[in-house]
C-alpha cells in the first residue's frame, strides 16, 4: 500500500443476477439503474474520489454492456470470467490472479451512498461491516481487543446473537492477496469447490490462518440490492432525500 491507498480495486461483476430479473435479462446486475444511474457507478465514482486509479472489473454475463463504462471511466480494465455460468464467484477471484495483492475487492452490485468508505482503508486485511443485534444474512463474529475486531467466524445468520453485518467490500494486503490466490486454487479444485462463495476461502476453509479485521461502517453507507422491491424502496428513499435538500 503506497500513500495509504491500495494499489488497485477489483470489482466482481460476472454473475447473472437472477434474483433481480427481469431487470437483469439483458443487463449485468451492476448496470441496473438506480434513479437513472447504474449501480456500479457509485463504486467507480467513490474509487476516483479516493484516488485509486487502477480498477479491474471481472465480467461475464452480458459483458458488452459493462464495456460501455469505458467512455466515462477510461481507467477501467476488464477481466473476463469464462466460468461465470458454471461456477460461483470464487471463479472470479481466480481470474484476478496476482492482482489480489494490495487490493480492494468489491461486489459490483453494491450501491455506495457514502463514498468516504473508500478512504482510510487501513494497513491490515479487512471487511466492511456494521454492528447489528442479530442477522439472518451473511455476518461475522469478531473478538474485540480494543478496536481491532478480528474476525473469528463467518456465518449465515447469527442465531439471535449480536454480530457484524457483512458488506461485500474488503481489502487484502500484498501478503494476504498472494495467500488468497493460492488458497482459492486449492478450494476451487476440491470437491464442491466450484459452488463456493469466494469469501469462504479465508473465512471458512482457512479460517484462523489469516488476520482479518472488521472495518466499521454505518448501516446506510452501502446498500445491497437483491430484488426489484428492494431497488424500488431504495429509489424512493433517494428521491425523498433529494426533495429535502
Amino acid at each position: 500500500m503506497s500513500n495509504g491507498k491500495p494499489a488497485r480495486a477489483i470489482i466482481l461483476a460476472a454473475g447473472m443476477g437472477t434474483r433481480l430479473r427481469p431487470l437483469t435479462e439483458d443487463l449485468p446486475k451492476p448496470m441496473v439503474p438506480v434513479c437513472g444511474r447504474p449501480i456500479i457507478t457509485t463504486i467507480l465514482d467513490g474509487l476516483r474520489m479516493a484516488g485509486i486509479g487502477e480498477i479491474h472489473i471481472v465480467c461475464g454475463w452480458k459483458k458488452e454492456r459493462l464495456f460501455a463504462l469505458k467512455e466515462t471511466y477510461p481507467e477501467v480494465q476488464f477481466l473476463e470470467n469464462p466460468d461465470f455460468e458454471t461456477a460461483n464467484n470464487i471463479s472470479s477471484i481466480l481470474c484476478a490472479g496476482d492482482l489480489l495483492q494490495d487490493a480492494l475487492v468489491i461486489e459490483g452490485d453494491l450501491y455506495f451512498r457514502n463514498p468516504a468508505v473508500f478512504q482510510h482503508i487501513g494497513q491490515v486485511s479487512n471487511y466492511l461491516a456494521f454492528p447489528v443485534p442479530q442477522s439472518d444474512d451473511w455476518c461475522f463474529f469478531a473478538e474485540d481487543a480494543g478496536e481491532a475486531h478480528r474476525i473469528t467466524r463467518m456465518a449465515v445468520g447469527s442465531a439471535g446473537r449480536p454480530c457484524w453485518q457483512m458488506v461485500g467490500c474488503s481489502y487484502w494486503t500484498a501478503a494476504d492477496g498472494r495467500r488468497l490466490l493460492q488458497d482459492a486454487r486449492e478450494v476451487y479444485d476440491a470437491p464442491g469447490g466450484h459452488a463456493r462463495y469466494w469469501d469462504e476461502i479465508a473465512l471458512d476453509a482457512h479460517i484462523g490462518e489469516y488476520d482479518i479485521r472488521v472495518r466499521p461502517c454505518a448501516a446506510d453507507d452501502v446498500i445491497e440490492i437483491d430484488t426489484v422491491e428492494e431497488l424500488h424502496a431504495l429509489e424512493a428513499v433517494l428521491r425523498k432525500g433529494n426533495r429535502m435538500v
